[in-house]
């Protein structure tokens, strides 16, 4: 996470409401007076306060942004991967990434019957770790499935596994154990390469290398499920229900399974029974028994059991703890991005950005710059970028992966498509809405040449929101009026076409008009709301729906419905782990109003629950939770409580300071409340650093804070007199 991204007033300042889903609000009719001037009804001695702001920000692009552009953006993207098109990667790639990391599974060795059971099993361990790299990086077209990977020589791997040493005694098994630590049957050591010998190592070298060579002829033909499950039967048959080659068969079948789709409690089993094998050879097989923890924790994933996901994946992590090499990237990759997805479930987006972060860098030293897996990773992290609003950084890999496709594929993929689509929605971020727009457009077209026809109308949505934001008003009604023409009656997406309709006409000043198609809309929503779960199709389009529809409401000055639609919000997110952030958002929001409205007891009890969840999802140094903290901040202002908003305060300027740099605008104003509060505390020592801060910054402004200069000079003095005279008073 480098400093692009958090370095920026353009990318985060005014990214600083962006978008409910990501925890931000605007909160303010006047921000210019109540985020920056906060305190200025109870300073008697900042006269100049207002004056020396600059840049106040505009609530109608908070809103906005606060809406459909990230939203619908993201959505779209997850439904054109719902849709199962040919060659398109599910961007949270949340099934079957260990699996998946190669194109094929076992080697399909030609010399494997040169060797002997040991050294054969000592290939097969290698095998499935080397199984998730995949092999040309063109290799697999854009329309190839699972079903057509390449992958393991049935009847060479059944022989070499079922050979002579078919069925070792157990007798044998124990006597070998017995010895200088625990070894596979027949006393060969198998484990991490670094436990072979430097002859078995090199065999192991060679039989890569075969193994390359016969993906790049493309040998053999697909793994069957039946046939894994043929041999694992076999096997059992030797007598020896720790035989380490029934862990191997096993392990892969759960793979196999996972990667089919099969019923995760199916592959749980397996995932199992080769870890309770794997672990009776421990030291040894290390990197198979995470592979084991990883299958574990993508069967919990599966089924909504978190908790037991993250404690299999931590488990995983400690087992691959300071192990390098080629047997272990693989499954560090899968852990690492496991994790990622476990913990966005929680809806701890900022810890699970560390660990996509990590899988990346590991996946990035393995594959060639141009791979096809590579590609679809680096979109997966610029959206985990994008949910926690650092954008520049979003933007960089997103690019990267369209390179990636376009080369792959050419112009016009579905990958393309869905890469643009997120860039949208990171140009938005940006507040560059023109370019936002160049990318819908494109994305519309691949659609409609493609013949997703229903996937271009959701598209056409947010090219309409962009349209808003552009004050290009009539062409983005005439772009809603052709999306609904094209819905059906009483669908979500009609109904959050009618809220952009709505958001238009009040644009132009047509309130009335805007508050028609708002109520038909709140109507369609509250009746949605009755039998909405986490799993439904359309809860999070019925929580956009209610925070776009407050907003209206506020805009109109009936303050009530806005503050009960968002409410209605939060009901909504909150039945979603994944949308704490969001729910966060709208409980900053209803905050905000009803402190505008004189209800400050009220308020606070909705920002501190805003901070707190922020707190969990970005962490403790996100610049939202600044913002949400001053806020904070001026409320108990407005209570008294002011050693409590000196509190608020210095925990918002530290954050700022980091995030936005000592002399940005929102970090500034901050330091003015700061001085205002210790003022009245008469703490006039830290008034009188925080005063010099601002002078300090404003110097290095020039021209443009000229006024807000002089202002802050003038109060710098006036600060320095009164602690002055205080020392005088206080002297016996």
């Amino acid at each position: 996470m480098g400093a692009s991204g958090r370095g920026s007033w353009r990318s985060l300042s005014t990214a600083a409401a962006r978008c409910l889903r990501a925890g931000i609000y605007d909160g303010a009719k006047s921000v210019r007076t109540h985020q920056y001037c906060a305190l200025g009804n109870h300073c008697e001695n900042w006269d100049g306060c207002e004056t020396m702001l600059t840049k106040p920000h505009h609530v109608g692009q908070w809103r906005k942004l606060a809406g459909n552009a990230y939203f619908n953006a993201c959505r779209d993207a997850q439904d054109l991967n719902a849709t199962t098109l040919p060659g398109t990667a599910d961007i949270n790639q949340k099934a079957g990434r260990l699996s998946g990391y190669l194109d094929s599974s076992f080697s399909p060795w030609n010399r494997c019957n040169k060797f002997s059971s040991q050294e054969t099993l000592a290939f097969s361990r290698s095998s499935v770790c080397l199984r998730h790299y995949s092999g040309e990086p063109g290799a697999q077209s854009e329309m190839e499935t699972s079903s057509q990977k390449q992958g393991l020589h049935e009847s060479k791997i059944r022989e070499e596994l079922l050979s002579e040493a078919k069925a070792p005694t157990s007798e044998g098994v124990q006597s070998v154990r017995a010895q200088d630590g625990p070894v596979g049957p027949q006393g060969t050591g198998i484990g991490s390469e670094e436990d072979l010998t430097a002859e078995e190592a090199a065999i192991l070298r060679e039989a890569e290398i075969e193994y390359e060579k016969a993906l790049k002829e493309g040998e053999g033909r697909a793994v069957s499920i039946d046939s894994l499950r043929q041999m694992l039967q076999e096997l059992e048959t030797s007598g020896d229900p720790n035989d380490a080659r029934i862990a191997i068969i096993a392990l892969r079948l759960g793979q196999e399974y996972e990667s089919a789709g099969e019923r995760p409690e199916l592959f749980l089993s397996h995932g199992e029974r080769a870890r309770k094998i794997f672990e009776s050879y421990a030291p040894r097989f290390s990197a198979e028994t995470a592979m084991c923890h990883h299958l574990i924790a993508s069967a919990f994933h599966r089924m909504g059991q978190h908790d037991k996901s993250l404690e299999s994946l931590n488990q995983a992590l400690e087992l691959l703890k300071d192990k390098e090499g080629k047997d272990y990237d693989p499954v560090k990759f899968a852990v690492h991005f496991l994790l990622g997805d476990t913990l966005a479930a929680f809806g701890k987006h900022e810890e699970a950005l560390h660990h996509y972060c990590v899988g990346l860098s590991v996946q990035e030293t393995v594959l060639d710059p141009g791979h096809p897996q590579l590609a679809t990773n680096y979109r997966q992290v610029g959206e985990a970028f994008t949910q926690v609003m650092f954008y520049d950084e979003a933007k960089a890999l997103v690019e990267k992966a369209l390179e990636i496709h376009q080369k792959l594929h050419g112009a016009g993929s579905m990958d393309e498509a869905i890469d643009r689509r997120l860039l949208a929605v990171i140009y938005s971020g940006l507040e560059e809405h023109e370019k936002a727009l160049e990318e819908q457009q494109i994305v519309k077209k691949i659609l409609k040449e493609k013949n997703y026809g229903e996937e271009a109308v959701f598209v056409e949505i947010a090219v309409a929101d962009t349209q808003i934001t552009l004050k290009r008003y009539d062409d983005a009604i005439a772009s809603l009026q052709s999306a609904m023409s094209q819905m059906d009656e009483g669908s979500s997406m009609r109904a959050l076409a009618t809220v952009n309709l709505a958001k238009a006409l009040a644009q132009q000043g047509k309130m009335e008009d805007a508050l028609s198609q708002c109520s038909t809309a709140v109507k369609f929503f509250e009746q949605k709301i009755e039998d909405l779960n986490a799993q439904s199709p359309d809860v999070l389009a019925v929580g956009e729906g209610f925070t776009e529809l407050a907003a209206i409401y506020e805009r109109a000055g009936q303050f009530e419905e806005a503050i009960r639609l968002l409410k209605r919000a939060v009901e909504v997110f909150k039945k979603i782990p994944q949308q704490l952030n969001a729910a966060a958002g709208a409980q900053a929001q209803i905050g905000m109003l009803l402190f505008f409205t004189g209800k400050v007891q009220e308020a606070i009890p909705y920002m501190e629950e805003s901070a707190n969840s922020l707190r969990q999802t970005f962490g403790g140094a996100h610049f939202s939770l600044a913002l949400v903290l001053n806020h904070l901040g001026v409320a108990h202002v407005e209570l008294e409580n002011l050693s409590t908003a000196a509190e608020l305060f210095e925990e918002a300027k530290g954050i700022l300071s980091k995030t936005h740099g000592p002399g940005q605008h929102d970090t500034l104003a901050v330091y003015y409340n700061l001085v205002r509060v210790y003022t009245r505390l008469e703490r006039y020592a830290e008034a009188i650093t925080c005063s010099k801060h601002i002078v300090g910054e404003l110097e290095k402004q020039g021209e443009d804070s000229k006024d807000a200069l002089t202002e802050a000079q003038k109060q710098l003095e006036k600060l320095e007199q009164q602690h002055g005279e205080g020392i005088i008073a206080s002297t016996p």
